[in-house]
């Protein structure tokens, strides 16, 4: 019986080459669709734990906001209410003294704290927020800050500012607070200037004349439990989505400014 020819021979060889070539081929296509899907699942993996960080985050401030809420409650309800009713009191006593003059002292000092209780309530829960937004409540916020350190801030807004949802209002009034405790505490500043521009989207900057800061030091220490609080500042920011932007090219002062879309994305 004959063998195989030449040419039986070469096409078997070539139907061989072509088959292993295909079955490499088919093995490479596999290990591409397989790497696609395996990246496609860490992303929606990694996702997931963005949203999930995410909720928690804002989780985390709504009950922050929510204690601070309560303590405002109570401090303007319940203890500002009996401070007003011993106020009265002592009055009322002393109008039936043959020196009035006497309770004048206490007096005094009864009022100091009734100012001071209804501050601490404002800065809890400032109800300038609630009822007219947020560029007033910034403005009377820098009014306080002037009143009690002496420092000039400067308030200014440009544009139209629209008003937003009010949670998240609240978490960039948070911010603004914030920035300017680090101004008045840190920056040796003999001037500060907030900037609220509205447009397309919110503007908010905060800028000072004092010796500056390098915020990626900053972020170190605070790591370490230390620093300016910028790390709850980007965490708010984070949840607002908000940009944080430090301008790093100052050679006097400081500059913080937030962009922030009125719908949230």
């Amino acid at each position: 019986m004959a063998g195989p020819s030449e040419y039986q021979i070469a096409l078997l060889i070539t139907l061989g080459t072509v088959g292993m070539l295909l079955l490499a081929i088919a093995i490479i296509l596999f290990m591409v669709f397989y790497q696609k899907k395996m990246i496609q699942e860490q992303f929606k993996r990694q996702q997931l734990e963005l949203i999930y960080q995410q909720k928690m985050m804002e989780a985390a401030l709504e009950s922050q906001e929510q204690e601070r809420r309560r303590l405002a409650g109570e401090l303007h309800d319940s203890i500002g209410a009996m401070l007003s009713t011993i106020r009265v009191g002592i009055i009322t006593v002393a109008r039936q003294l043959p020196s009035p003059e006497s309770l004048d002292q206490p007096k005094m000092m009864l009022d100091d704290t009734i100012s001071s209780v209804r501050a601490i309530s404002r800065e809890l829960m400032p109800s300038t927020l609630e009822k007219f937004g947020f560029a007033p409540a910034v403005k009377e916020l820098c009014e306080r800050f002037h009143e009690t350190s002496l420092l000039p801030i400067h308030c200014v807004e440009q544009g139209e500012v629209r008003s937003f949802e009010k949670s998240r209002e609240l978490m960039l009034f948070r911010v603004v607070q914030e920035l300017l405790n680090n101004a008045l505490k840190h920056s040796r500043a003999s001037v500060v200037e907030v900037t609220i521009a509205g447009g397309d989207t919110l503007s908010v900057s905060v800028e000072d004349n004092g010796i500056g800061y390098d915020p990626d030091a900053i972020k170190n220490a605070t790591q370490n439990g230390k620093g300016l609080g910028l790390f709850n500042i980007e965490n708010r920011a984070r949840v607002l989505g908000a940009s944080v932007l430090f301008d790093k090219e100052r050679s006097i002062g400081s500059k913080v400014t937030l962009i922030v879309p009125y719908e949230k994305v």
